[in-house]
């Protein structure tokens, strides 16, 4: 005597257990976010990084609120801008926000810095959060200091009370070949599974 088992059947309950165990995940993290004014999330490929990190800015955008979405990959903020028009969310390429915010037809980071601060100074920065999806790629010369200026705009700014949050994955340094110091010294970091 013997039962017959579908191998698809079984592969199929397998990824929905997975899929919903991740979901249940992202949900608790994205809670626990509401909390937090500033935190990096660290995670795999495929653990939803790029997902949390578009709903974090939805949730901002339905609350009438400015987000800056940054990444790094110039092929990915074309797909968001397409794909994911919030009404308050603005998507840029870092080198994009520079051109925009020195109005220059060339990223210049030292100019982006100075811009940075003198919004600081002004009380002018124009979102009230930053969302950086692709964290691992800022580590490149003169982006960290872009980095803390960023934070300085949305955290420091009492005006603003915003919060900034860094989406990355360790093992897909592509563009850079050091970790953005900014993240080492983060005090809330969190991880996906």
């Amino acid at each position: 005597k013997f039962n017959l088992v579908s191998v698809a059947e079984i592969n199929m309950n397998h990824k929905n257990q997975v899929f919903k165990k991740m979901l249940d995940e992202q949900v608790a993290l994205l809670n626990y976010l509401e909390e937090q004014d500033n935190a990096v999330i660290n995670g795999m490929a495929g653990t939803g990084k790029t997902v949390m990190a578009l709903e974090k800015a939805r949730r901002h955008s339905n609350n009438n609120e400015k987000v800056l979405f940054l990444c790094y990959n110039k092929y990915l903020n074309e797909y968001l801008k397409n794909n994911y028009n919030y009404e308050n969310v603005e998507y840029y390429t870092i080198d994009g926000l520079a051109c925009k915010l020195t109005k220059s037809s060339t990223p210049n980071y030292e100019a982006l810095k100075d811009v940075l601060f003198e919004m600081y100074d002004e009380r002018s920065f124009p979102y009230k959060h930053v969302i950086v999806d692709e964290g691992q790629d800022f580590g490149r010369d003169g982006l960290e200091e872009v980095l803390e200026y960023l934070k300085l705009n949305t955290l420091e700014n009492e005006l603003n009370c915003g919060t900034f949050y860094m989406f990355y994955d360790k093992n897909q340094m592509i563009q850079s070949s050091n970790m953005p110091t900014f993240i080492e010294n983060s005090d809330c970091k969190l991880t996906l599974y």
